[in-house]
């Protein structure tokens, strides 16, 4: 006799996995810039989209897939990064999607929240798609499979020097 096995309990989702990293802006780049590193330590295709950091010196930026348009946030260059997370998620070979930034200019008015959740419900159930920024909307936290919320609970304020790798 042979057991019957639920097939809705092992099926993956229809879409793709989205992780909502929210708070402190350089704890939530550290925390998406681990994960970057992570899935690529198991060989899987990371693509990180840096929505408003545009300093040359700024390591992560330095070391990003993309630098997309003009420096600062504008419209334009926003929409350029959009555009290029939709083709990401359309050409199926991304595993893991960073949307640095990407909450925070959502508050600010600067992208829609239905752009993300376009995203999510486009992508593949391979594609883990982690999107940071200072908050969430209500909408995209009901849609996430996991938030983070982050805080820095000690930081030094003495004026001292910041440290390449660690601040930048």
């Amino acid at each position: 006799m042979t057991e019957e096995v639920s097939t809705s309990t092992i099926q993956p989702s229809a879409h793709g996995y989205l992780m909502l990293l929210v708070g402190d802006e350089r704890a939530t780049s550290d925390a998406a810039l681990g994960i970057a590193l992570r899935g690529a330590g198991h060989n899987l295709r990371v693509h990180i989209i840096e929505f408003q950091k545009t300093g040359r010196d700024r390591g992560e930026v330095k070391q990003t897939a993309s630098e997309i348009g003009s420096p600062g946030t504008s419209p334009e260059r926003t929409e350029s990064a959009v555009k290029d997370a939709r083709l990401h998620v359309n050409r199926r070979v991304t595993n893991i999607l960073v949307l640095e930034g990407i909450l925070t200019l959502v508050d600010q008015g600067l992208v829609n929240e239905s752009s993300i959740l376009e995203l999510v419900n486009n992508a593949a159930p391979w594609l883990d798609i982690v999107a940071t920024g200072t908050s969430a909307t209500d909408a995209l936290k009901d849609a996430a499979d996991s938030i983070t919320t982050m805080e820095t609970t000690k930081a030094e304020s003495n004026g001292s020097e910041l440290r390449p790798g660690i601040h930048y």
